[in-house]
């Protein structure tokens, strides 16, 4: 069995691979495809990384799609994801592109742009993916997490995933959240944020209304008992200390020093042949 995690921008999917990173050490990996033009992970690229990581347990990445070809080469592949109310993940994501990113385009132009709207559902189901579709496909997935939900999810996917150690320290936290509680208050804006994610919500309120409570009602009735459990056990938790742990070393040295150089040239290559 391996887990592959599709990684939504700002759902919780850098913090979540740290508790991979902490959990599998170096049989996990943070995965990117080959060619960045590629649609997704392939097959192709899993037999390749197998060089790197022989004992493979989970990998994580933006370019990990449900509608890959991955389970030709590992047919037991056990799919998650994470979902966010999709209003407040599309301005975390402009608050984090300013903040982060670089980017100087106002609300009004950024959101615009095609990349933007339903990423959740395109992610799920594909470019031109609508919610019918991406709903259909969820049915593939062995957990669906919501990042509302983040503690509570994470003690479902342990169970489920037979991950022990679920320790996190969070990645990183905005300084503030003046932008994105200003496009969510603000009539116009949030207007907007409807606008282009009419499919995504379509997809988070059927996860949170039917799939969500179904995991919920699966895992059993000490699933509060556990959750405030695991937040007693992970209070103490520091970047610091998951750093400091000799599975997290490990993962990073694989790759830090092998892996990801790799896998950049492999991409450098790729990007200069023509098309």
């Amino acid at each position: 069995m391996m887990l592959a995690v599709v990684h939504i921008h700002k759902t919780a999917g850098t913090t979540l691979a740290g508790v991979l990173k902490h959990a599998n050490g170096g049989t996990h990996c943070d995965v990117l495809a080959e060619d960045a033009a590629a649609p997704y992970f392939s097959a192709a690229d899993l037999r390749r990384l197998r060089r790197w990581y022989p004992r493979l347990r989970s990998i994580l990445g933006h370019d990990v799609r449900v509608y890959s070809d991955l389970e030709t080469e590992v047919p037991d592949v056990h799919w998650v994801a994470f979902l966010r109310e999709p209003l407040t993940r599309t301005a975390s994501h402009y608050q984090y592109d300013v903040q982060r990113g670089g980017v100087d385009l106002p609300f009004e132009e950024w959101i615009t742009h095609d990349a933007v709207r339903d990423r959740q559902t395109r992610i799920l189901a594909g470019p031109g993916g609508t919610a019918e579709e991406a709903i259909a496909l969820l049915g593939r997935f062995a957990f669906v997490g919501l990042t509302e939900r983040f503690d509570e999810s994470l003690v479902m996917l342990g169970r489920r995933a037979g991950i022990r150690d679920l320790r996190y320290a969070k990645k990183w936290v905005a300084p503030h959240d003046d932008i994105k509680q200003r496009l969510l208050s603000d009539p116009p804006t949030r207007e907007m944020l409807v606008a282009v994610n009419r499919e995504d919500l379509a997809v988070y309120e059927h996860v949170r209304r039917e799939v969500y409570p179904k995991q919920q009602a699966e895992y059993g009735i000490t699933l509060d008992t556990d959750v405030a459990w695991f937040r007693r056990h992970n209070q103490e938790t520091t970047q610091r200390r998951m750093y400091a742990s000799l599975r997290y070393a490990a993962y990073v040295a694989k790759w830090r020093w092998g892996y990801h150089p790799w896998v950049e040239r492999r991409r450098r290559r790729a990007a200069a042949v023509p098309s």
